[in-house]
């Protein structure tokens, strides 16, 4: 293997960027996650050292039962009582009170409730759906470091968060999971004509919890009209997958803005978003789940969306969203939510009556995502109805998929078999015109083509139509959740990475870029690409090196190596389909060059279109017309 210094020096700069940029991004991560940390540090201590004012003691739901028992104590129950009046007017007796938890489930998720802010606590999948290390069920967000609340002003007495105060739930929902279920958190006021209830709802077979928010006969005292309620909701995303670093730049938050196309926060850096329109919906995706809420009005615009990355590793990302809720004016208002707690399952997703909700499944952009919705995702749907083994499927898959496409290959191979025919008289001409100008060398050449009928760039077109397919199967592997914990030979879970050695210890760079283990596939997809890639180049006409230009064969191998390093952390069943489709074209090249090919025929027929007359094409003529402007201009200079 010759290497020459342009191939040298390229590769050095190629390796030393990669270092260079997992270096640089994994010192970004840590800094934006230590940044984010510090905030909630911050954050932390400043509620934790706020002076209590000297004039009126604190007043709190926990310590308010506690005072009014004691008689005895310097505050009377009395006296409690006016301060709450005076902070809370009309809402102060639903501060007291403890909190406790109220649940509704189905056969498919469980939604746990507090009647502390009436909001939704926790919700926990019971279908099947199990975390990679400890095998319990799907937890969308941690409920320690969670919270979601309803933001809303009282007229005269300021802003305040719903968590503030105890709400009275229903004792009438169905406890059966088989049941539809419905159940209500009320926020009374002084006035029993006057309250705020969040009706929750829940039906059989589903991942939707709906949500209608009443303000009965207290719209004014809430200020409705001028002040907007909103919905605050902060969420800590668990790990749940193989690998923590591969999760992560799965997670981020989705969200589609009214007459917008959908749209999301970056996936791999701390990221914040100010809606300029109405939001329809918004999803806080965790890789293959997602925890969404959706408002067909569109919640207000200015929602305030913000995503960034924890500093330890059992959390993927946090998760901020400040959402505008839509209310029907007048004392008595109203507004419709729908909660999406559930798997990112096409199916699951389309059921929702939100527009473009299907495209939280990042499947890729344009003619990328096409691909994969109407051919590779129907592929796999249509095997795995009759087939259990998923490595079956990927090989009935690659197969269909190389089938399709042999047209293309055969113009490919056929296209390099007329170069090879004309490659002698190809080296004529260059030994002709060596030295000499290269515009000639360049017209001398085109018109040997054009008097054989060989289209030189008839092998480039077969590999640009083949690029979409290529890169929509890069796309499909982590992103569709039927792969998901599916097992075949030593890998056992399809859509993370194999491993077939691995080591605990940290290598600086080298554990950052490679990982802390060896993927089998990996290895045999690498080793295939390297075998084809010497098989496709000796079945290429070997063309005179330009000066200057890299040693292309060379340029091969090293890529080769490089994807041992980039394919190392990606889905096994992406490796295992790569494989699969490198030895079906080396099958597919074999058979093609030891039958189907005469090169003999080739020639004949070369030779016969050289006694033909050809037109030149109007591209042909405007080229030319270039070149010899070109060699007007080289000749005055």
């Amino acid at each position: 293997m010759k290497f020459d210094k342009n191939t040298v020096i390229g590769f050095t700069l190629m390796v030393v960027l990669l270092i260079g940029f997992a270096w640089y991004q994994n010192g970004e991560l840590k800094k934006q996650a230590e940044a984010e940390q510090a905030r909630l540090d911050s954050l932390a201590k400043v509620e934790a050292s706020q002076p209590k004012p000297a004039e009126q003691p604190q007043v709190t739901s926990e310590n308010t039962a506690t005072m009014a028992a004691a008689p005895n104590d310097s505050l009377s129950a009395v006296a409690v009582s006016d301060a709450l009046n005076q902070k809370y007017g009309i809402l102060s007796s639903a501060v007291q009170g403890e909190g406790r938890d109220v649940v509704i489930e189905n056969n498919r998720i469980k939604v746990t409730l507090n009647t502390k802010g009436g909001m939704v606590k926790m919700a926990e999948l019971t279908d099947g759906y199990k975390t990679y290390h400890t095998k319990e069920n799907i937890k969308l967000w941690s409920d320690s470091l969670s919270a979601m609340k309803l933001l809303f002003n009282l007229y005269g007495k300021g802003s305040f968060k719903s968590d503030e105060f105890v709400f009275t739930p229903s004792t009438d929902y169905a406890d059966a999971k088989g049941s539809a279920q419905s159940v209500s958190m009320k926020l009374l006021s002084a006035d029993p004509s006057k309250y705020l209830e969040l009706i929750y709802s829940l039906t059989p077979d589903s991942y939707q919890v709906g949500l209608k928010i009443n303000v009965v006969g207290m719209g004014d005292d809430l200020e409705l009209g001028s002040k907007p309620m909103n919905l605050e909701w902060f969420a800590a995303g668990l790990s749940n997958e193989k690998g923590i670093s591969a999760e992560r730049a799965r997670c981020s938050i989705y969200y589609r803005e009214m007459e917008e196309d959908r749209d999301y926060l970056s996936e791999t850096a701390g990221d914040e978003y100010v809606s300029e329109k109405k939001v329809n919906w918004m999803s806080f995706k965790q890789d293959y789940f997602s925890a969404a809420i959706v408002s067909q009005q569109g919640f207000n615009a200015g929602s305030l969306l913000q995503v960034n990355i924890p500093q330890d590793s059992s959390r993927t990302k946090f998760y901020f969203a400040n959402l505008g809720i839509p209310m029907n004016g007048g004392a008595s208002t109203s507004g419709d939510l729908t909660f999406y707690f559930g798997p990112n399952d096409y199916r699951e997703l389309k059921m929702v009556n939100a527009e473009e909700f299907d495209r939280i499944i990042d499947y890729g952009w344009s003619i990328i995502g096409t691909v994969n919705r109407w051919c590779i995702r129907p592929l796999f749907w249509f095997f795995s109805s009759f087939i259990g083994s998923w490595g079956l499927i990927i090989l009935l898959v690659t197969l269909v998929i190389k089938t399709v496409l042999f047209p293309i290959t055969w113009k490919n191979f056929m296209s390099s078999a007329k170069m090879r025919v004309l490659k002698p008289e190809i080296d004529e001409i260059n030994k002709k015109y060596e030295g000499k100008d290269a515009v000639q060398k360049q017209q001398a050449t085109m018109a040997l083509y054009r008097q054989t009928g060989v289209n030189p760039f008839a092998g480039c077109i077969p590999v640009l139509l083949q690029m979409p397919i290529l890169y929509a199967m890069f796309r499909f592997f982590p992103a569709e959740i039927v792969l998901r914990g599916k097992s075949f030979l030593w890998a056992d879970d399809l859509a993370a990475y194999d491993s077939i050695f691995s080591w605990s210890q940290n290598i600086p760079i080298l554990s950052s870029i490679y990982g802390n283990h060896i993927s089998g596939f990996t290895i045999l997809m690498a080793a295939s690409t390297f075998l084809y890639s010497q098989m496709s180049m000796g079945a290429q006409p070997q063309m005179a090196q330009q000066p200057g230009m890299p040693n292309m064969k060379v340029m091969m191998n090293l890529f080769t190596v490089m994807m041992l390093f980039f394919f190392n952390n990606q889905p096994s069943g992406l490796a295992l389909y790569y494989f699969i489709a490198n030895m079906v074209s080396i099958g597919q090249m074999w058979a093609i060059k030891k039958y189907f090919i005469d090169e003999d025929a080739i020639r004949a027929k070369i030779e016969e279109n050289k006694k033909k007359p050809k037109t030149k094409s109007s591209f042909m003529q405007r080229l030319e017309e270039a070149q010899k402007l070109q060699q007007q201009r080289s000749g005055k200079k």
